[in-house]
């Protein structure tokens, strides 16, 4: 399993403050996430259609287009955000992308698994393709035909993730640099 820095501490105090919650009482936007990126956006789209397109769905980004260049050795050179979801680029193109945590904007994966589904209910809907480990405090991967689709557990204890443990994020390409160690 790729470990990233992001650690659940980090993505525990985004949801502390509030991030999962929608602003407004419009209806959820939801978006369709798959190893080859959004239903609005593939990974490689550029840079100005990728952001035109999810300003579109998603209204204004609570954090614009920001330079990352403390992450350009590890394939990202910048990022925006919309409350529970993270798009991000490298040399003008869609690279990755992260939902969650949190509920705002909505979302799931093209295969119907949700923030907050259990790792049981992915099981059912990966069967053999998911695999999930305890390591940066609880992961799980599944490769599907179009490629890989991965994301971190709340919460995970003991050798194995237990099957109730959650569904915290759902990522897909690069949305940050290996840590140091698992």
């Amino acid at each position: 399993m790729r470990a990233r820095v992001v650690t659940l501490a980090a993505l525990a105090l985004l949801t502390s403050l509030g991030l999962e919650t929608a602003a407004t009482s419009a209806p959820p936007v939801s978006l369709v996430v798959s190893a080859r990126g959004l239903n609005v956006a593939h990974l490689g789209t550029g840079e100005a259609t990728a952001e035109m397109r999810l300003k579109r769905l998603l209204g204004p980004p609570s954090i614009p287009l920001t330079s990352t260049p403390g992450l350009s050795n590890c394939g990202l050179g910048a990022m925006s955000s919309w409350r529970g979801f993270s798009a991000y680029f490298d040399h003008g193109r869609l690279v990755g992308l992260s939902l969650g945590p949190g509920l705002t904007p909505a979302g799931r994966t093209s295969s119907g698994l949700r923030l907050g589904d259990t790792l049981e209910r992915a099981r059912a809907l990966y069967g053999s393709s998911l695999h999930s480990s305890t390591e940066q405090g609880g992961t799980w991967f599944a490769t599907t035909s179009t490629g890989r689709i991965d994301g971190f557990l709340n919460p995970s204890t003991g050798r194995t993730p237990k099957p109730s443990a959650r569904i915290l994020t759902i990522d897909v390409g690069v949305v940050g640099c290996p840590a140091m160690s698992p």
